[in-house]
């Protein structure tokens, strides 16, 4: 998804004689381009994640320096490299300690080192990069989709560090928004998702599939796996956000069944409104997650509780609410009142009427066929407002 400014600084000081002198614990955040700006007005053209460089020419001194520094972190610039010569002679030391106690990455660079060399190289690696984790990406994409052709993913994904001896972890992420925005937020340095995604011991993929951020982990252990629930956990306070995590996965042939169970976490995450959800504890939706042919549970719900469907839908009762409610409180009327706000009464008048509707007793089968059926309407996606599917 991206390089960060470790990375394409690696060998800068000593091919270009480029020093870091403040703001170190910020070299971790992801670079997207690189861009000269001598205007002490930040431009609007900056996106954020930029490296910027600039040799102060048409500034007089340095005191323009620390606002100019101040409105680059305000535009979530990644970092600055002052060109030092005839327009900057030395970064004044208040820049410096503003970078530092902020973590704005501030480098130097002499003047006789020539800004197209190291802008050119810099660029260069960062579309080598995206290259190679678009790759990567599509290597895993055939991998998930078409497993049976091994020929378009298994040599890439050795060559790239992801060997078939490996165990892998699948989770899928729903970052609350469109895909452009999601990376948008997974780029944003203020929340450091992706520096947190991309912690592991070994290597891992990142990318997008549809509107879901996917992450493919190998060989992580529950160490690894805690540590990062807890830091996503955190993140929900800022973020909105939604995870699955797959069972752990052998080899090449485990990663689709990862994926499939990922993304069915995911579903259930959303359905339950948690944050994080283990394909483990799903429960019963396994099992509906599992029908492919969603035909199936459309035409399950319809002959289990369709009928109670059309009755609100015609009526502009809430039965269908009533029932569900009283399903998940263990068939407890006063606990089913307690939650809906009504008298008891109230709630033995319209289950006597909803077993009407229905034709059934509510025995043990009739409420676990029910409470199914409305596990798999969930699947579906179906919501009150939807009532006309089922009429």
């Amino acid at each position: 998804m991206a390089i960060t400014l470790s990375q394409l600084c690696k060998n800068a000081e000593k091919n270009y004689n480029m020093k870091l002198i403040a703001g170190r614990g910020g070299t971790d955040n992801t670079v997207r381009w690189v861009h000269m700006v001598e205007d002490s007005e930040v431009p609007d053209f900056l996106h954020g994640n930029e490296l910027v460089f600039t040799t102060g020419i048409g500034h007089s001194g340095s005191g323009w320096l620390e606002p100019f520094v101040k409105s680059l972190r305000q535009h979530n610039a990644v970092g600055l490299v002052v060109n030092l010569g005839p327009h900057i002679d030395a970064v004044p030391p208040r820049v410096i300690d503003y970078c530092e106690e902020n973590d704005f990455p501030l480098f130097t660079l002499p003047w006789q080192v020539h800004i197209i060399d190291i802008t050119y190289n810099f660029c260069r690696r960062i579309i080598d990069n995206e290259e190679a984790e678009t790759t990567l990406a599509e290597a895993f994409r055939n991998l998930i989709f078409s497993p049976e052709k091994r020929e378009n993913y298994a040599a890439a994904l050795e060559k790239m560090g992801f060997p078939e001896s490996s165990r892998y972890t699948v989770m899928a992420i729903s970052l609350g928004s469109d895909k452009a925005a999601a990376a948008q937020l997974l780029r944003n340095n203020r929340y450091g998702l992706w520096r947190l995604l991309k912690r592991s011991r070994s290597p891992m993929a990142l990318f997008f599939q549809d509107d879901k951020l996917i992450s493919v982990r190998q060989n992580a252990d529950d160490d690894e796996m805690n540590r990062l629930v807890k830091a996503l956990s955190e993140l929900e306070r800022e973020l909105k956000l939604n995870v699955g995590i797959s069972e752990q996965g052998e080899g090449f042939s485990g990663v689709p069944i990862c994926y499939k169970e990922a993304v069915s976490a995911l579903e259930a995450a959303k359905i339950k409104g948690l944050t994080i959800m283990p394909y483990g504890n799903i429960g019963v939706y396994k099992l509906l997650f599992g029908v492919e042919n969603r035909g199936i549970l459309r035409s399950y719900v319809i002959g289990t509780i369709g009928d109670l469907l059309k009755y609100d839908s015609m009526n502009g009762t809430n039965y269908e609410e009533t029932l569900r409610v009283y399903l998940e409180c263990s068939g407890s009327v006063q606990t089913t009142a307690d939650r809906l706000g009504v008298h008891r009464n109230t709630v033995n008048y319209k289950m006597k009427e909803i077993r009407e509707i229905l034709k059934v007793e509510m025995n043990d089968e009739d409420k676990m066929n029910i409470l199914l059926a409305f596990r798999a309407r969930e699947v579906l996606g179906s919501a009150p407002r939807k009532q006309a599917e089922f009429n």
